[in-house]
């Protein structure tokens, strides 16, 4: 199974990429909805304004006059044809002398005159949202009155909600295909990594023989190149470790032998006489315990020789210390000579020797 352990970063890339998207989507999106809303404001604004002159235009005879029914006849088909929502028209003492249609009130804002040059103005009037510009009616230097006129700011609030829909639509399609890109190209670099980090594994749980492919980018062949030296060396240094351990088992070994050899030999000297190659005292006494031990178990009888040489010392004193050790020597021989392998011969000091056997 794959070790995915650069799955985190991978979905960390996607997320920075997603979220970098956004931000840049969601800051364009912005500025085009406030160009846009600016250029739909300044539009439905020039018509509004260019409906207003054009009802001004019609509305200045009738005003001149004082003829009030043409000029009511005038805004009332201005109303019924659709082209304002509301029109309310004030002679030259700014007081209203007209309002179609008449159900519509103008309320305080479009019943009275504008102050300053608040000629355009956005406002909702009976529920529905209208925009509303101020004309000036004049007949050549005269100011006849004035008009207020209000057309339907719906159809361009319907466009902008449309496209900021469509917008954000487009923007989350936009970061959803960031994300997805970002993924397939993060995945491009981590599943490379994850490859690696299997090699990885592999040569920490002792398999050095393991060699991971060296392909793809530059950085990703570099670090093949790298693992690979890695477990190369690590092989290496396991075969010097296994072969000094082998040298090491076989002086071990070697040792171990000489040793043995050396305690045996000690042993040997320690219960031999060296001079007649019989057992010692230490010998003969540990020889006589297996004997004594060997006779109580099976009820065997025991037989012991002890043997002294008469006048010794002075043929020692006589014939020289060398002489009396090649005596000595014969007295051993001659013993050994009559025992069997399984009887004991031993020299217990000076000229006195000893022989045990089980009979």
């Amino acid at each position: 199974m794959a070790l995915r352990l650069w799955g985190p970063l991978r979905v960390r890339i996607a997320v920075m990429a997603a979220a970098g998207t956004a931000v840049a989507v969601a800051t364009v999106l912005l500025a085009a909805d406030l160009l846009g809303t600016g250029e739909a404001e300044n539009a439905i604004a020039r018509a509004a304004r260019t409906v207003a002159v054009s009802m001004a235009e019609r509305l200045e005879p009738p005003l001149a006059a004082g003829d009030h029914e043409a000029l009511v006849r005038t805004i009332r088909r201005a109303a019924e044809r659709g082209g304002a929502l509301l029109v309310v028209v004030f002679d030259h003492n700014r007081r209203v002398v007209a309002a179609e249609p008449v159900a519509t009130p103008p309320g305080p804002v479009l019943g009275a005159w504008p102050v300053g040059d608040d000629d355009q103005i956005a406002l909702t009037l009976g529920g529905v949202s209208v925009q509303a510009s101020f004309q000036v009616i004049r007949n050549g230097g005269d100011d006849l009155g004035g008009l207020w006129l209000a057309v339907d700011r719906r159809p361009i609030d319907r466009a902008l909600g449309q496209f900021r829909v469509r917008a954000l639509i487009f923007a989350a399609g936009l970061v959803a295909l960031a994300a997805l890109l970002a993924w397939l190209a993060a995945g491009r670099i981590t599943d490379p990594l994850d490859e690696l980090g299997e090699t990885v594994a592999a040569i920490g749980r002792g398999e050095l023989a393991t060699r991971h492919p060296v392909h793809g980018p530059e950085e990703m062949r570099r670090l093949a190149q790298r693992v690979n030296l890695m477990a190369e060396q690590l092989e290496s240094t396991r075969a010097e470790q296994a072969r000094i351990a082998a040298e090491l088992d076989g002086q071990v070994r070697d040792r171990t032998r000489q040793v043995e050899q050396a305690n045996r030999l000690l042993l040997n000297i320690s219960h031999k006489d060296p001079l007649t190659h019989v057992e010692n005292r230490m010998g003969f006494e540990r020889e006589l315990d297996k004997y004594l031990s060997l006779c109580r178990r099976s009820g065997q009888p025991l037989a012991v020789i002890m043997v002294d040489l008469d006048g010794f010392k002075e043929y020692n004193d006589t014939w020289g210390h060398p002489a009396g050790d090649q005596a000595l020597a014969a007295v051993g021989t001659a013993l050994q000579g009559r025992a069997r392998a399984s009887d004991t011969v031993g020299r217990l000091g000076g000229d006195e020797s000893v022989m045990m056997w089980i009979p």
